[in-house]
């Protein structure tokens, strides 16, 4: 469970850092169209960063379902 608190606490504080950088270009003193493309850019590398990160978990699953019926195998074969 440690693993899954500190991967939360790390979800959580990239959340905060992406919502903290969205309202200071927000009210950054840019022009409009400035401020709308590299919200469009940040945007595009956390969702692409969270994508990545959600197959990196998804890979980590598999490898541990994988794993459990592997044993699960071969303790009904030794019983």
């Amino acid at each position: 469970m440690g693993l899954n608190s500190k991967r939360q606490l790390t979800g959580l504080f990239l959340t905060g850092a992406a919502v903290g950088a969205a309202i200071a270009l927000l009210y950054a003193p840019k022009a409009g169209v400035q401020t709308r493309k590299e919200i469009r850019k940040f945007s595009k590398r956390t969702f692409d960063n969270g994508r990545d990160q959600m197959m990196e978990v998804f890979d980590n699953v598999k490898d541990y379902v994988g794993d459990s019926k592997t044993k699960l195998q071969k303790i009904i074969k030794s019983a």
